[in-house]
């Protein structure tokens, strides 16, 4: 990357006055630029305090029409794959304003903040472009801490675009806006030498049991426990109590009398006796309309204009809680806490994209308050494992043992028609399985990917057998968190051959991944040989 000093643009305000730089130190601020072949920092020296806007700067970038892009995806369940210049990034600023509107759609991903244009793709934290030849250039940010790394790819242009998204930064003294690498090589040979910069992952890969895909929120006492007797540790480590045993979504401390008469603890007991880890669901940084937090407590919600902001439509609507009060960050401590003392041993927490709807203006860029409440979450839980999910992927990185890397699995392949017109991180087995393909590579390193769940079943699911081997067979090649809301011990043969079969990919080492249209080809090491793994995105079977 050629990067000429004079294309860095800098917005920012001082004393509420926007001014914006060009290249050039002015009279508020130094760049001090870094620059090598394959590393480039560019940190920003204030002479005096002063807020960020926005910065980016451009690079004439040539493109030839059979490249192909891979655009990583603002959190966990946003869309993340390999892309032709012929395609383009679902809009959901497309979808009508009223609908968008009344189910908070725009919440969910980045179209809140992101200029959606059809000719470009924008990636975040790393993405890579690949010519018909397999070798790629990849960039990836080592600055995520400070600001969001924003890679647009402007195809009409010829232009690559980097952006900082350094919003509402007050600096003080110095900032690094930008630090990342470039990288040349193989796909395989530059996702690896990306991700090296984080280390590894000393989680070890889990099996587990999740009631949410057989029962939902529709959970009991009874249901768990004949749930739990189906489970055993030859082919669990885990067993996980999903959505639905609280009484409401930020009441977390309130477990539903009439669900769960006996509370939760003789059942974490119970798991236990069967040589299990104990796992629990919650949605720390968010509350629904019903809940009691929401009702007696609204100045801990964040708020804009004197309303408060929902981070989507799901339960009776979920309201970000303001993470930067200290009131709340207490009140988490205390729900997390909770069920330390019960003896739970595993946490997913989901939602977690919701703090990064705070606008701290003057303060802390969204980055920074994503990480700064992850980290939260970690000092807590202590040597708790942690599931995250429903997060940036970035923020999450070295801070929880494993991360969901793709959206909710759909019964049906690709969900009911009308919800492929929903935002980028809608619920989709078609999509999930793409994301765990195309962003398995970090897995083992800035965390262990979770995949979401595989289901073998044959009951409660619209999947045909083929569709469902597939998604058992890509989860244990590309990932390392195996779960699933069957009951294992109710397979047929058939069924055990499939998982005994998957379970063998697991020790598999990815060695490539080419595409050509809907046909996606994994080479792989396994038993010292090289495999091949033929898959049909489209229909989603395994064809070889």
């Amino acid at each position: 990357m050629n990067l000429n000093k004079e294309t860095i643009n800098i917005r920012y305000r001082v004393n509420g006055v926007e001014k914006r730089g060009i290249g050039t130190d002015t009279e508020d601020y130094t760049l001090l630029v870094d620059q090598t072949e394959e590393r480039v920092t560019i940190r920003l020296k204030v002479k005096h305090p002063l807020t960020l806007v926005t910065s980016s700067f451009e690079v004439p970038y040539t493109y030839a029409s059979n490249d192909e892009l891979f655009i990583n995806g603002y959190q966990s369940w946003t869309d993340s794959r390999e892309y032709g210049l012929n395609e383009y990034l679902r809009n959901i600023k497309k979808a009508p304003r009223l609908i968008r509107n009344f189910f908070h759609l725009e919440a969910y991903g980045d179209a809140w903040f992101m200029d959606y244009q059809k000719d470009n793709f924008h990636s975040f934290t790393y993405a890579y472009r690949k010519n018909k030849n397999g070798e790629a250039d990849l960039i990836g940010s080592l600055n995520e801490e400070n600001a969001f790394l924003i890679i647009h790819y402007k195809k009409e242009e010829d232009i690559l675009s980097i952006r900082s998204d350094c919003e509402y930064k007050q600096v003080e003294d110095e900032f690094c806006l930008y630090d990342f690498v470039i990288y040349k090589g193989s796909v395989g040979e530059v996702l690896q030498r990306y991700f090296a910069h984080y280390g590894t992952c000393s989680a070890p890969p889990v099996r587990g049991y999740t009631s949410w895909y057989l029962h939902y929120q529709n959970i009991d006492e009874a249901k768990i426990l004949t749930a739990l007797e189906g489970i055993d540790s030859q082919h669990f480590d885990l067993f996980q109590i999903d959505d639905g045993y609280e009484t409401f979504v930020g009441d977390w401390m309130n477990i539903d009398p009439k669900k769960f008469p006996n509370g939760l603890s003789a059942i974490v007991d119970k798991i236990h006796n069967k040589g299990l880890k104990a796992g629990i669901w919650l949605a720390p940084f968010v509350c629904e309309t019903k809940s009691e937090v929401y009702q007696k407590h609204p100045e801990w919600l964040y708020k804009e204009k004197g309303q408060p902001v929902f981070a989507g439509c799901n339960w009776s609507g979920d309201v970000v809680l303001d993470v930067r009060l200290p009131e709340v960050q207490d009140y988490i401590k205390q729900c997390l806490l909770y069920y330390v003392d019960l003896g739970f041993d595993f946490f997913k927490l989901d939602f977690l994209y919701a703090a990064a709807l705070i606008h701290d203006e003057g303060n802390m860029t969204r980055a920074e308050i994503m990480r700064r409440s992850m980290k939260g979450l970690r000092e807590i839980l202590g040597d708790k494992l942690i599931l995250g999910c429903g997060v940036p992927l970035s923020s999450a990185f070295n801070l929880v043992d494993y991360c969901r890397i793709g959206p909710d699995v759909s019964l049906s392949f690709d969900d009911v028609f009308y919800m492929r017109l929903m935002h980028r991180e809608r619920i989709s087995t078609k999509i999930t399985l793409l994301n765990t393909i195309y962003r398995g590579p970090m897995d083992g390193s800035v965390f262990r990917c979770d995949p979401d769940v595989f289901l073998l079943r044959d009951n409660d699911i619209k999947m045909s057998k083929d569709q469902r081997r597939s998604l058992c067979m890509l989860n244990h090649l590309c990932a390392s968190v195996y779960m699933t809301s069957d009951n294992v011990a109710e397979y047929d043969d058939e069924k055990k051959a499939t998982l005994q079969e998957a379970q063998k990919l697991s020790d598999a080492r990815i060695t490539n991944i080419e595409r050509q249209k809907n046909m996606i080809t994994i080479t792989y090491q396994l038993d010292g040989q090289e495999k091949k793994l033929q898959y049909n995105s489209a229909a989603g079977v395994i064809l070889s």
